[in-house]
């Protein structure tokens, strides 16, 4: 069961913890979408959610718009990138209800520094009004596999791959800049090959991918959808994710697999698979 709080927050904007800098606008505390694997778990003991199971809680930053629109007075905040759901999804299913994205995309408008919207869902097509009207803004969609059974068990609340790829080509179409997260770079689920294929059909700017963070709980949802759906495939999975040795040897051999099809169709990329400690690629 989904337990929604409406909050007050003091702070709407804060400093970013991507490799790049910037900083963070989380429109919510929690995530409906309920993937099994998001790294963003850990902010439950930050937050008072400690006893409660990732999914199950939402809070509501009813304010955020406003206080936002104080803190914007800054000059700190100018020049520096601003990423929009970097530990929640922003266009959540309960965005639809509430639409505080939409009210904070209305302070943003005119504001000289870069907006990245960082989303699993097709819901941003409601905003495209205001995104049309952005000077630097871009829309980054998570799309890890074209398997929709996958997709379905690990992020069981979000919009089918098809409507995601259906967003990206609108978005196009409407001179919208468009990213790709394609992560977690999942063995056996990600094909690469098949991804490049369709993310330059619908217009894909610049792609982004990761390695599959196992840490703090990550691997253990995604270790029940196998055991219940795909049992010949977990040790597999297990061995290449778990495996010091084996993890590093998949994500050498995904590397170079990216790099080749970011020339091949001509999509810039940024790479981020942990090795020991994380590793960056830019091409």
């Amino acid at each position: 069961m989904l337990k929604i709080r409406e909050i007050l927050c003091k702070s709407a904007i804060g400093k970013c913890g991507f490799p790049g800098g910037g900083f963070c606008i989380n429109p919510y505390v929690g995530c409906g979408h309920r993937c099994v694997y998001c790294y963003s778990r850990f902010m439950r003991r930050f937050t008072g959610h400690l006893q409660e199971e990732w999914g199950t809680f939402i809070d509501v930053k009813m304010n955020v718009a406003e206080v936002l629109k104080k803190q914007l007075k800054s000059p700190k905040f100018k020049k520096q990138q601003i990423y929009i759901g970097t530990v929640t999804d922003p266009y959540q299913p309960l965005e639809k209800k509430y639409k505080i994205t939409r009210e904070v995309l209305k302070v943003l408008l005119n504001f000289p520094a870069r907006i990245s919207i960082l989303t699993k869902s097709n819901l941003a097509l409601r905003d495209l009004d205001l995104l049309k009207n952005f000077k630097k803004l871009d829309v980054d969609v998570t799309i890890s596999t074209l398997d929709e059974k996958w997709a379905r068990l690990t992020e069981p609340l979000s919009p089918t791959i098809k409507e995601r790829l259906e967003c990206l080509k609108i978005l196009h179409q409407e001179g919208i800049a468009t990213f790709v997260l394609m992560g977690p770079y999942w063995p056996i689920f990600t094909k690469p090959e098949e991804l490049f294929k369709e993310f330059k059909k619908v217009g894909v700017k610049y792609l982004f991918t990761e390695s599959f963070n196992a840490i703090g709980g990550n691997w253990t949802g995604v270790e029940e959808i196998l055991k219940r759906h795909y049992p010949q495939l977990l040790p597999k999975m297990k061995h290449t994710i778990l495996d010091k040795d084996a993890f590093n040897n998949f994500y050498i051999e995904a590397e170079d697999k990216v790099k080749r099809l970011s020339k091949q169709y001509n999509i810039p990329c940024t790479i981020y698979f942990a090795r020991g400690h994380a590793a960056k690629s830019t091409i």
